[in-house]
């Protein structure tokens, strides 16, 4: 018992320097950091019982800006918080530690407006940028770039009404809230929030640390349809 204590004391010291709750502007955090494509797991640490203690274990890839150039990065950390990937120009403020092979990023901690929570990010830079073409993450060069935003940045002709896919609003709400959102495998947000999905099967997966996993496969017509989810507790008491 006393070896298994020890241990949890040595891994919270070592941790503590990668997480931290923090009200630091910004501003010292000069780097754009976006995350596009990640792999995790999390596994909690002694003592097992504690709900909320848990460590994620994190791999990916992303880009990292200076605001005059962007780099492609692979990544990877050990934090008990988990920078999640988003596809809609997100990105999270961040700093060099170890130029080229250590940045820390500031997280948002959700539901505490202005506070962040800090985790040190082990990386490795790439000459050129990590971009999506044809739905896999390929990296181009540097010259390459500048025509690729071009083109994605140019005004798109909009589509005939008769292409544009039904699409319904789904408010997605849980008990209790703030659990992490997937729809057919893919992060769309936090509860409570409200969804537009395309008509058609969906599965919805709910996930919050403490709680079972809670899913649900349903077919979304047009309209707007709300989906309440009861969680339950890994270890009732």
């Amino acid at each position: 018992m006393r070896w298994r204590k020890l241990e949890f004391l040595i891994l919270v010291i070592l941790l503590s320097s990668a997480v931290a709750l923090t009200a630091k502007d910004t501003s010292e955090y000069p780097l754009r950091v976006e995350l596009l494509d990640n792999t995790w797991q999390w596994y909690r640490p002694y003592p097992y019982r504690d709900p909320g203690n848990i460590v994620y274990t994190v791999t990916g890839r992303g880009n990292i800006g200076d605001g005059s150039t962007k780099h492609a990065f692979d990544f990877n950390y050990e934090c008990f918080t988990h920078a999640r990937v988003d596809l809609r120009g997100q990105f999270y403020p961040g700093k060099w530690k170890k130029p080229q092979h250590e940045l820390e990023i500031l997280i948002p901690d959700i539901g505490k407006d202005g506070k962040y929570k800090a985790c040190e990010v082990r990386t490795t830079v790439r000459e050129g940028v990590y971009v999506w073409s044809h739905g896999s993450l390929v990296e181009i060069s540097q010259d390459n770039y500048p025509g690729w935003k071009a083109e994605q940045d140019a005004p798109k002709a909009p589509q005939p009404q008769e292409q544009t896919a039904a699409v319904s609003k789904l408010s997605v709400t849980s008990n209790p809230d703030s659990a992490d959102i997937d729809v057919d495998g893919d992060f769309m947000g936090t509860t409570p929030s409200v969804l537009q999905l395309n008509v058609g099967e969906h599965t919805i997966t709910l996930r919050k640390a403490g709680f079972k996993l809670w899913e649900r496969k349903m077919k979304v017509v047009t309209g707007e349809i709300k989906l309440n989810a009861d969680l339950e507790p890994e270890n009732p008491k």
